[in-house]
């Protein structure tokens, strides 16, 4: 796997400001209308760090289907794409890395809303840590079935093929399908699988490679936990649907935090002490 680090915090960025890491709002689902009052939570959640921000990382799944034709984009999410928008005309940075749910971009999130792609994984450096970020969805010892949908999902002739539906019968079937496949795995959101969970299988696995990295970062699961694994730290980042966590780094500490209306909860959190590291 090539490493090739990018800084996690903008060179231009004050000391004081922080990064803020989150993945899997899946906007859209279960409906419209549910949707629509997680999607005004993410904004305010948005305009609320936004002072504080060097950057945000947004780690895949914001929608729970998303897919772009030629000329058109999926109906709705005005809110949150004005809130990116917004925060991106004002200079700050919006990472987006596509999640399974949302992986058929072209170009106009980019072009558009200010989006800047990230590769999945993204291998990150800062004050001489290294950050392994990623969606999650591609790493560990997955079963035969997840390698074979994620890979026809990735497939450039196959969306190309898609395209060729028209876009009211394309997106709903889009849709009908993201939201089969969420509710499949919506029992293992709830659950720890242990020695079973398969991101801390990858972790444990690259603690066998002479320099792994000291933080693996990864959404997807829809679990929010950090833990110490040999010489990394795991963060499962949660998501949005019921949990709404976040993960904030600055030059003080790192927090994996619960976000509410009245106050941010911390669940996990730490200082850039060796013992932190790990």
């Amino acid at each position: 796997m090539s490493r090739t680090f990018a800084p996690l915090f903008p060179s231009s960025c004050a000391p004081d400001k922080a990064v803020f890491i989150a993945s899997d709002l899946h906007a859209g689902a279960p409906s419209r209308a549910e949707s629509l009052a997680r999607e005004k939570r993410f904004v305010r959640w948005l305009e609320g760090c936004a002072p504080q921000a060097a950057a945000f990382y947004l780690l895949g799944d914001l929608w729970d289907f998303w897919f772009e034709y030629r000329r058109a984009v999926p109906r709705g999410y005005v809110r949150l794409l004005g809130a990116l928008a917004a925060l991106t005309d004002e200079g700050l940075p919006v990472f987006f890395q596509p999640g399974n749910h949302d992986l058929w971009l072209h170009g106009y999130l980019t072009e558009e809303v200010g989006l800047q792609l990230l590769p999945d994984p993204l291998w990150a450096q800062w004050q001489g840590l290294t950050f392994f970020l990623s969606h999650g969805h591609r790493w560990g010892p997955l079963p035969w079935w997840d390698r074979l949908t994620y890979a026809l999902m990735e497939n450039r002739l196959l969306g190309q093929l898609y395209r060729l539906l028209h876009p009211d019968l394309g997106l709903w079937l889009g849709r009908f399908f993201s939201g089969r496949s969420r509710q499949a795995h919506a029992p293992l959101d709830e659950i720890d699988l242990g020695p079973r969970e398969y991101l801390r299988q990858f972790v444990q696995q690259a603690q066998k490679a002479p320099d792994p990295a000291h933080w693996y970062i990864f959404g997807h699961r829809h679990l929010a936990l950090v833990e110490t694994i040999g010489r990394s730290r795991l963060v499962l980042l949660g998501d949005w649907i019921q949990r709404y966590t976040f993960f904030r780094i600055d030059r003080e500490g790192w927090g994996l935090y619960q976000y509410h209306e009245s106050h941010t909860e911390p669940l996990y959190v730490g200082s850039w002490s060796p013992a932190a590291v790990g």
